[in-house]
């Protein structure tokens, strides 16, 4: 299995803590993370993840994470995660409902 690049984008340091040790596994590489989308669109554009995990809030992903989505001139997975609702939304036109924490790491390995 080939290894995912992960950059999380988030607004909760809980979420950031939260994130961090439900994707350590040896597929998963964390490539970086800010709370700051200006910083996260530069540092995304050098590290070139090839997933984008995003803290949604209530009204799900904020704007600046799609346009960071359209930004990627490489195929780029945007995963949105909200704790409140448990549920993913992923920008490829797909959505999953959380089950297991397990789903969050399948997910971002690509099954």
């Amino acid at each position: 299995m080939a290894i995912r690049r992960v950059y999380v984008i988030w607004s909760h340091p809980l979420f950031h803590e939260s994130v961090r040790a439900l994707l350590k596994h040896p597929d998963i590489e964390w490539v970086g993370a800010t709370s700051d989308y200006v910083a996260a669109r530069e540092q995304i554009a050098s590290l070139r993840p090839d997933t984008v995990l995003v803290e949604q809030g209530e009204s799900g992903v904020p704007p600046e994470a799609l346009g960071i989505l359209q930004a990627c001139s490489w195929k780029v997975r945007v995963v949105g995660l909200g704790l409140a609702d448990n549920e993913l939304r992923v920008y490829h036109c797909e959505q999953r409902r959380v089950r297991k924490a397990d789903d969050l790491l399948r997910l971002v390995q690509g099954d």
